[in-house]
């Protein structure tokens, strides 16, 4: 049956009940149900919705005569309920704010504070999927000349900085790195990083006929693009993975080796970790496309800068995971980076 088929009752008791198993992980059962919410229910009544619950596929006994858990379906209603009111305490998301954007302007830092931020708020481990990389809007673009054969690069764009230094040859001086990069910001500032990377040849004839000494320039630019471009991987955040370890769930140690595989293998978390629109996305057990999640919870979502998808950023935990809280931050880091955004801009790509 649906969830538009419970009635008003079973809606109130099912949910209390996976509420007290999430933060308890206690089987439930009809005593502890009336004992922590529902006390001018007899436990008579609340067995039968129990029973009835289970015959519906939102519960499950794992032994005769045992309480019972929720099944996927029963944390599929659970979420759904959860997501239409979550909230989270305004001090707890003010922490998470500063970690992500204390005193830094360099992408990747970013990118790590926004990791650690959530690990450390939801205690479990966060994956930062760095998918949007060719949306990133460039602002500016800096060729610092620091000694003989060595420049710094200094790309800036709408979500942070990208830096790297890189050797170049003897013949470039500090004049032809700093008039380059007025040139190169003119012709680039406002476009996307797809721009820059899929007009290579043109823009190499342009500079060369502007003034050859600057096309050297434009290649390393090009070459610490490519760098960071390649390096990017998947940012998994370490902070959680303990308290992962620790839950029940974990005693297992097969599910805690599928789990621990996931998280050091990029092909699996490029798979999870891929989604569509701009909403949080919760896949619950075997709603899970990777088969060594089938007992686990995946919530995330994508960030999105000035209209364009940058990254994607998760949770992974037991399906009996604080589905509010999680939610909860993950929605508030998002409207944090789409409210970093400068408004529309005139960009190709």
């Amino acid at each position: 049956m649906d969830d538009v088929e419970l009635s008003n009752r079973k809606k109130v008791l099912l949910y209390n009940a996976i509420d007290n198993y999430i933060k308890l992980a206690s089987p439930i059962t009809s005593l502890l149900v009336q004992q922590t919410n529902l006390h001018d229910l007899s436990t008579a009544t609340i067995r039968n919705e129990l029973n009835a619950l289970e015959a519906m596929g939102y519960l499950k006994q794992l032994h005769t005569s045992s309480g019972r858990v929720p099944t996927t379906k029963g944390y599929r209603f659970f979420v759904d309920e959860t997501l239409k009111s979550a909230s989270f305490d305004n001090a707890s998301l003010d922490e998470v704010k500063e970690k992500m954007f204390s005193r830094t302007s360099n992408l990747s830092e970013i990118m790590d504070n926004i990791s650690r931020a959530i690990s450390s708020t939801t205690n479990y481990p966060t994956i930062l999927m760095f998918d949007g990389f060719d949306n990133l809007v460039i602002e500016n673009i800096k060729v610092i000349f620091l000694l003989s054969s060595q420049v710094l690069v200094l790309v800036e764009t709408n979500a942070g900085a990208i830096s790297h230094t890189i050797s170049c040859s003897s013949s470039l001086n500090r004049q032809d790195c700093d008039n380059a990069s007025n040139l190169l910001t003119s012709i680039f500032s406002g476009k996307s990083m797809k721009y820059l990377t899929s007009h290579v040849p043109e823009f190499s004839e342009t500079i060369r006929r502007k003034m050859s000494e600057y096309e050297e320039v434009f290649d390393l630019v090009l070459k610490v693009v490519d760098i960071y471009y390649n390096d990017t991987k998947s940012k998994v955040s370490n902070q959680g993975i303990i308290r992962l370890l620790e839950s029940k769930e974990m005693e297992n140690i097969d599910k805690a080796k599928n789990i621990l595989t996931v998280l050091d293998d990029e092909d699996s978390l490029k798979e999870i970790m891929n989604t569509e629109g701009e909403d949080i996305s919760v896949h619950i057990g075997r709603e899970n496309s990777n088969d060594k999640l089938k007992e686990c919870a995946v919530i995330k979502a994508p960030l999105v800068l000035d209209g364009k998808r940058i990254a994607t950023v998760g949770v992974i935990g037991p399906e009996r995971i604080d589905y509010a809280t999680i939610s909860s931050v993950l929605k508030f880091v998002a409207d944090e980076v789409r409210s970093k955004g400068k408004g529309d801009r005139n960009e190709q790509t």
